[in-house]
């Protein structure tokens, strides 16, 4: 009897590899993902790697420089042009205060002829002012004409020093509203005198004013004799240039 033919028995086999197929689809497909995956996690450990490198590398040039103490050259950059800039700006110099060189020239000198005459008002020739000539700075001296030396001095600006010489060069030469004395010889003399010691392109020039005693009263040059009036005395009697009193100035009063 012929072997009957059943058609289960094909399907079997044909079933069978269909699912080995699928598996090894599934097994190549699961072996492909799983290496680019490895390859992917492979690139991001190498930058990973890279950039601490990089850190380090950094980090110890920054050392070698803390060590060796030298400081950041964008930050020496930075303090050169700073520096720079201000060596660059020029000294600005105060106004109303006249140069060093011509502090010197107007100094107060110890001892002082206006001390040693016999009379405050004999000022020694080629010494007195010309109150035509410009002045560029003054400097007023008080000194007493005992043993007290020097008792004052103040520094004035070119402005003030021509105003001084402005209202000298229009009083009269007496002031007719001060008192004539009569006294003894020994009180005669003044205790004290004013030195007005003007900067010039001659050189130091002065002016002496006598407002003590009991002989004369007024502006000295050496050549001219101007009286004793309050305007100009305003301008210099300051600070310690300005006296506690005097014979004629107790007469000015407004002084």
């Amino acid at each position: 009897m012929p072997e009957q033919h059943d058609p289960e028995q094909e399907l079997g086999p044909k079933i069978t590899s269909a699912f080995q197929d699928h598996a090894d689809a599934q097994g190549m497909q699961k072996t492909g993902l799983a290496r680019e995956a490895r390859r992917r996690v492979h690139r991001r450990r190498t930058a990973l790697s890279m950039a601490a490198g990089s850190v380090l590398v950094v980090a110890a040039i920054g050392g070698v420089w803390g060590l060796m103490g030298g400081e950041s050259p964008v930050a020496t950059s930075h303090s050169d042009s700073a520096s720079e800039g201000k060596a660059a700006a020029p000294e600005q110099p105060s106004q109303g205060v006249a140069p060093n060189s011509k502090a010197e020239k107007t100094s107060c000198p110890i001892p002082h002829p206006i001390q040693q005459v016999a009379s405050p008002n004999d000022v020694p020739t080629g010494t007195g002012l010309d109150l035509n000539t410009p002045v560029t700075g003054l400097r007023a001296c008080r000194y007493s004409t005992g043993q007290g030396g020097l008792l004052g001095e103040q520094e004035f600006d070119a402005a003030v020093a021509q105003q001084v010489v402005d209202a000298i060069k229009v009083l009269p030469e007496r002031n007719p509203d001060l008192p004539v004395f009569k006294c003894a010889p020994q009180v005669a003399k003044p205790s004290e005198a004013i030195a007005l010691r003007f900067s010039t392109a001659a050189g130091t020039k002065e002016i002496w004013v006598v407002y003590d005693g009991c002989t004369s009263a007024g502006f000295f040059t050496g050549s001219h004799v101007y009286g004793l009036y309050s305007a100009p005395l305003k301008l210099f009697m300051t600070g310690t240039v300005r006296p506690s009193g005097g014979t004629y100035l107790s007469a000015l009063k407004d002084w």
